[in-house]
């Protein structure tokens, strides 16, 4: 666990900050949409150059996929990516002789243009699973290559959000690579609650691991404010969950893959970002109020 604070300054109230998770990436499996990732980082960079507009990232674990040989219960060599069998002779052995570290290299390549905007990254099972079983921690590699923190398994990220010569606000966004499964419809609505439920104090929860896009009605908090007239004022504080998806393709054309085999259902190929007007105005007890407003947007990644 890595709580960290991080600190925006506006030249005015008319800016809105967009939080971006990039996380169940599988990059050098053969269903990775490679083609639907790099258009989200060519969309997140766009993003990033529009007038009165802050843009984050944040990596939720599984950037890659992370399975090789040495791994005689999941390695296939069909799995592999594609591009893993391009190029020259000695360019096939060299990746195949390091599986890891020609798909962290990759990753790098195809994340680096947005690699400024990124706040940190948390390590998913993935990326556990060759720290632990093969001495190789590909996690922090990944942080260190992009130059981002290493947030550990899970963080709590303080926003703080500043005006010149005014206060400022903030929210609280938790952020696990999540655990468990569930084909069933509800079992994704109920990790997101529990989850939701343990972490009462942030304003956002995100969680991926199930590969299963889904998110869940705001819980409506009402808030009594510590300044101005709290008798008759009461402000409505809306806490957010859900979990980004993945960049797997359920079913493709070409060899079985981990998911047809084991007839997993079809998932929707969608995320959300996380958009926050820090400074949005709202009229309560006879006074103006800067308070911070969250929504979700969800959309298809194809």
């Amino acid at each position: 666990m890595k709580p960290i604070q991080h600190r925006i300054m506006f030249p005015n109230r008319n800016f809105r900050v967009e939080i971006f998770p990039f996380g169940d990436v599988h990059i050098g499996k053969s269903n990775c949409n490679e083609s639907a990732v790099k258009s989200q980082v060519k969309e997140i960079l766009k993003r990033s150059k529009m007038k009165d507009r802050e843009v984050r990232v944040i990596f939720g674990g599984d950037i890659c996929e992370y399975i090789r040989p040495g791994d005689v219960k999941r390695f296939n060599a069909n799995a592999l990516a594609e591009w893993m069998f391009k190029g020259s002779g000695k360019d096939i052995c060299d990746r195949l002789n390091n599986v890891a570290d020609a798909q962290l290299k990759r990753a790098v390549q195809i994340f680096e243009p947005i690699k400024h905007l990124a706040i940190g990254a948390i390590e998913g099972n993935h990326e556990y699973s060759m720290m632990h079983y093969n001495n190789v921690n590909v996690h922090h590699q990944f942080c260190e290559r992009m130059g981002v923190p290493d947030l550990t398994d899970e963080s709590m990220i303080l926003f703080k959000f500043s005006l010149p010569n005014c206060g400022g606000t903030s929210i609280k966004l938790y952020i696990q690579h999540g655990h468990g499964g569930g084909r069933t419809a509800g079992a994704e609505a109920n990790h997101l609650a529990q989850l939701r439920a343990e972490w009462e104090d942030a304003d956002v929860v995100m969680r991926g691991h199930s590969h299963t896009f889904h998110s869940i009605p705001p819980k409506t908090v009402m808030v009594l404010p510590t300044s101005g007239k709290v008798i008759d004022t009461l402000l409505p504080r809306y806490r957010h969950a859900f979990n980004w998806g993945c960049w797997l393709n359920s079913h493709q054309i070409g060899p079985s893959t981990y998911e047809s085999r084991a007839s997993y259902p079809s998932r929707a190929m969608m995320t959300a970002k996380v958009v926050v007007w820090p400074f949005y105005r709202v009229q309560k007890g006879g006074m103006d109020r800067l308070v911070p407003k969250i929504e979700l947007r969800s959309y298809s990644i194809l």
